[in-house]
Parts: C-alpha cells; sequence; structure tokens
C-alpha cells in the first residue's frame, strides 16, 4: 500500500473505534443515574423590590452619593476612560455601569469600607468609605434603590449572584 492509502486506512481506523467508544459512553451515561440538578442551579425568583425602601434609598443616595455618581445614578462622563494615573471615574449604577454584575454583601462592603484599585493597595481609595456616616439600613436601602435602576434581566443576574446569601461581615470599629 502506499503510505497515504495507509495513513487514510489507519485513519479511518481510529476514526470509527473513537465513534464506538462515544457512542458506548453515551448509552452507558443513559442508563446510570444521574442525579438531579442541584437547587442553586434550578430558577429562584427574583424578589420584588420595595418600594418605601426604594424611596428612602433614592433619599439616602440623593444625600451621599450623588455627588459622585450623578443625580440620576448616571456615573461620571466618561466613566470608562482612566485618568492618567490610570483611575477611574465613579461609574453608573443603572444598567450601564456594572453594579449589577456584583452581589448584595459585596456592594454592602464597598458603602460601608469604601474601595482601593486592588493593584494599587498603597494609593487612596477611589471611593471613601460611607459606614461612619450610614447605619446598615441605610446602605441596604441604597442598595435597594440601586436595584430598582435596573431590567429584569439585570435584577435577574444579580439575584443569582447574591444567591440570596446577603450577610455582610461584621462593621469594623472606627
Amino acid at each position: 500500500m502506499k503510505r497515504t492509502a495507509m495513513f487514510h486506512h489507519y485513519a479511518g481506523l481510529a476514526i470509527g473505534f473513537i465513534l464506538v467508544l462515544l457512542v458506548a459512553c453515551g448509552i452507558s451515561t443513559r442508563s446510570s443515574n444521574i442525579p438531579p440538578l442541584p437547587q442553586e442551579t434550578l430558577p429562584i425568583p427574583v424578589p420584588s423590590l420595595d418600594a418605601n425602601k426604594v424611596n428612602i434609598g433614592r433619599r439616602v443616595y440623593q444625600a451621599n452619593c450623588a455627588n459622585c455618581h450623578g443625580a440620576n445614578a448616571e456615573g461620571a462622563p466618561n466613566w470608562k476612560t482612566p485618568d492618567a494615573d490610570f483611575n477611574f471615574p465613579p461609574p453608573p449604577h443603572d444598567d450601564t455601569g456594572h453594579t449589577w454584575h456584583h452581589a448584595d454583601k459585596l456592594l454592602f462592603e464597598i458603602i460601608r469600607d469604601g474601595f482601593a484599585d486592588p493593584l494599587k493597595p498603597d494609593s487612596p481609595k477611589r471611593m471613601p468609605p460611607f459606614g461612619d456616616k450610614l447605619s446598615d439600613e441605610d446602605i441596604r436601602v441604597v442598595i435597594e434603590y440601586f436595584k430598582s435602576l435596573w431590567s429584569r434581566d439585570s435584577r435577574e443576574f444579580q439575584w443569582r449572584v447574591t444567591n440570596n446569601n446577603f450577610q455582610p461581615t461584621q462593621t469594623p470599629s472606627h
């Protein structure tokens, strides 16, 4: 046999053998007892927003956050463009930003403790801490207000990220 003919012969055998293995594996997987999906992967209904908390949160936001993040939570102009030191301006808290990508616990901790660039741990915090100005409940209602600015899809995504596990760490003593 010529080399190419031999190559095609053995390649065909190898492909046939792989196909037989794949079919056999598929049959054995179907016949085994596959456990059902864990509860965490099943759809979780997104809780309704509390209109009273949203209104209180809007007032707390206006008094404490709007100066940097905008009166309508629209963020600073060009918030995606870093300055000369590679620091980003304050982001929006509506669907155009990334707030909805984060779990409630992280949002709570950023508001309470402030935020420093993790790549520049010695630099000043880009967002100051508000734990000495706002109560835990104030922070929670601000987060509720943020949620009122998000689309249904964004709220569902954020709820999945939060996974109904809102347990902020102990407030540090100042």
